[in-house]
């Protein structure tokens, strides 16, 4: 900043006694004319292009949400009717329980053994998935509602089989009902 000052006081006598030329203000003016024209045309265009992205999203977000209501919501016993939420309630509450003592129980056995165990609990709980999508199509079959109180049933007893073995096999010194009552 101190050498534009200085060229400035050197040269302040050629600032104060040069004119600028006669059409200095008819070729300043057309710039600014030609500046704000293209600058409205920009303006055009800018709006054109902010318009389009709006739509892309409004469309983006109509279909997104068009999407999700034709899907058909999850539905599983509770849904039915409150005795069957009950009932799922009390066997989910159950199978927690067990599977919280078995991660517990499982702690000092091999990897092998705790791979096979989370394997069955997965191939158990596609069967209940095919249970539930087969209950979307046919809501009001009996025997579907009876396979999943029978699924969940059977999944309860084989995690209680489950516990009960790797209880013998750990050789805890705490007694299997109190483990249970955990």
């Amino acid at each position: 900043m101190n050498d534009i000052e200085k060229i400035i006081k050197q040269h302040q006598g050629r600032f104060d006694s040069e004119e600028p030329r006669d059409d200095h203000f008819d070729r300043f003016n057309q710039k600014m004319q030609l500046h704000h024209q293209a600058k409205a045309r920009w303006q055009w265009k800018d709006l054109m292009k902010i318009a389009a992205m709006i739509a892309i999203v409004a469309i983006a977000g109509l279909t997104t949400y068009q999407l999700r209501e034709i899907k058909s919501p999850h539905l599983g016993l509770g849904q039915l009717s409150p005795e069957y939420q009950e009932v799922e309630n009390y066997f989910k509450a159950s199978i927690d329980k067990q599977l919280d003592i078995i991660s517990q129980l499982t702690k000092s056995t091999d990897i092998q053994e705790q791979n096979t165990i989370k394997e069955e609990l997965a191939d158990m709980d596609k069967l209940y998935k095919q249970l539930e999508d087969e209950l979307k199509s046919n809501p009001k079959d009996e025997r579907i509602i009876q396979a999943m109180i029978e699924h969940f049933q059977v999944k309860n007893n084989i995690l209680n089989r489950i516990v009960q073995q790797l209880y013998l096999i750990s050789q805890q010194d705490i007694p299997l009902a109190d483990i249970l009552s955990i």
